[in-house]
């Protein structure tokens, strides 16, 4: 805000230099006029002392002088009313530029909001599923240990099934042993 008023003021400043160059322009051209109008009055009264009446009637006093002071005072309005409806112009201009800025900022900081609401959103999102991954780690770690010791206890049964199937059959053996060597001593006897 503080740039655009400095720059208002810069612009304010070149255009009123400008405007009293081209009315001193103005008023050196009205007085080049008004001697020249002096001198021919002078003229006219007649001889040298006419002519130096003239010159200092038509150069400072009089009726010419009057004019142009009214001129003058027309080119000071006629400048003002310029410099006002230029100022004006380039106050609404600096305006518009400043609405604009300032809409483009509140529509940035609309965005950044939206972006940092996005990305806490985003982090919150990434923690639960971590946490809920890490759950269902340990979850499946705790299903393969329990998997792991129903295996071990199955391959334990297993183990027992079959020393007991060798130990039945062993004394499935022995029994037939014992039933050959009965039968053998019933032969003899």
């Amino acid at each position: 805000m503080k740039k655009e008023e400095e720059e208002l003021d810069e612009l304010k400043e070149e255009i009123e230099e400008e405007l009293e160059m081209e009315l001193k322009e103005k008023l050196e051209e009205l007085k080049e006029i008004g001697v020249r109008v002096g001198i021919e009055g002078g003229r006219r009264i007649g001889g040298g002392i006419g002519v130096g009446i003239g010159e200092i009637r038509g150069g400072i006093g009089g009726e010419e002088l009057e004019e142009l002071e009214d001129l003058e005072e027309e080119l000071k309005e006629e400048l003002e009313e310029e410099l006002e409806v230029i100022l004006e112009k380039e106050l609404n201009k600096l305006k518009e530029e400043l609405e604009e800025n300032d809409f483009k900022e509140k529509l940035e900081e609309k965005l950044e909001e939206e972006l940092e609401e996005k990305y806490e959103e985003f982090e919150q999102l990434k923690e639960k599923e971590l946490k809920k991954g890490k759950k269902l780690e340990e979850e499946l770690e705790g299903e393969l240990e329990e998997e792991e010791l129903e295996k071990e206890e199955k391959e334990l049964e297993e183990e027992e099934l079959e020393e007991k199937e060798l130990k039945e059959e062993e004394l499935e053996e022995e029994k037939e042993l014992e039933e050959d060597e009965l039968d053998e001593k019933l032969e003899e006897g």
